[in-house]
């Protein structure tokens, strides 16, 4: 009985044994590795190719500047000033007092307005005349925006085209605008021709003159199309692809698409073996350095120095 059982221990081990060295044959180089340290490949950057809206728009920064400078000038009568009623550099709302005469008449704001400076006699030494004296006023019920555009984007925007506005002092919220004047005459510099437009944004009183404002002018949109990140897309021209990544296998697989419009952040894609969940490698450096990643390039504005 004995002798038996020590026989079944040693075949038990033998098989082990046998065991043990198979895997090691097959897998030693990975465990020895893992034993020492070795770092493992890590599965690249991706993202899910989605389904939405894209966006394309020319943007900018831009100066608020009154919607026009003006020397108002009183009526063809003569009257002797009694006080001139309007504090400098501050708003006056339309129909408020600017002088107040020695008859009792009052000159008013014709619009909302900043004044900057006047000529006028002293009080009860002269009569205001049109001839002699003025108010200049900065005009401020609406107030403008300009913005140097590049040539390439010009044959993209319109006068009377909507434009969103957002004050650096208040970004949060959103002013509508409209292009009033696109210039004929443009400047060129090293990096092209530029040309300014002007934006005209009503002021309910929250815009002061000399802010900053962000612009946004939409020029083409996408609805209801695939999307992925402008680092996902490789290639140029018609020999655009991206490449799909399968998590539980790790295989990688590049798949042809054609690229749209692109936002700067987003790009419309399409081709026949890429789907909606699909999980798209990223460069990870995230930059669009030698990829056209639409057909229509990414259009902004920069002021000029």
């Amino acid at each position: 009985m004995k002798s038996i059982v020590g026989k079944s221990l040693v075949v038990v081990l033998l098989l082990a044994l046998a065991g043990g060295l198979a895997v090691w044959l097959a897998y030693g180089d990975e465990i020895k590795g893992a034993v020492a340290g070795e770092p493992q490949e890590a599965p690249p950057l991706t993202a899910p190719v989605t389904r939405g809206s894209v966006q394309q728009a020319v943007t900018g920064v831009g100066e608020v500047k009154p919607l026009a400078t003006e020397k108002l000038k009183p009526a063809d009568s003569w009257h002797w000033l009694e006080s001139f009623d309007a504090p400098l550099n501050k708003r006056i709302a339309v129909g408020e007092k600017l002088v107040t005469f020695a008859n009792g008449e009052t000159w008013v704001a014709p619009y909302d307005l900043v004044v900057t400076d006047y000529t006028l006699p002293e009080k009860n030494k002269g009569a205001v005349t049109k001839d002699d004296h003025f108010i200049e006023v900065q005009r401020i019920d609406k107030v403008n925006i300009v913005l140097p555009v590049s040539e390439t984007d010009l044959a993209a925007l319109a006068e009377g085209q909507e434009v969103k506005v957002r004050l650096g002092a208040d970004e949060a919220r959103a002013y509508d605008g409209v292009i009033s004047n696109i210039n004929e005459v443009g400047t060129y510099g090293a990096t092209g021709s530029k040309f300014a437009i002007t934006v005209e944004v009503p002021n309910d009183g929250s815009i002061k003159l000399g802010m900053s404002a962000n612009l946004s002018i939409t020029v083409d949109e996408a609805t209801d199309v695939l999307t992925v990140p402008v680092s996902a897309v490789s290639g140029a021209g018609e020999n655009k692809h991206v490449e799909v990544y399968d998590a539980e296998t790790g295989e990688r697989r590049m798949v042809p698409v054609t690229a749209g419009i692109t936002d700067g952040t987003v790009v419309e894609v399409s081709g026949e073996d890429l789907h909606e969940g699909d999980d798209v490698v990223l460069d990870e450096a995230g930059s669009l350095d030698g990829a056209d990643v639409g057909d229509v390039a990414i259009m902004s504005a920069v002021p000029s120095a």
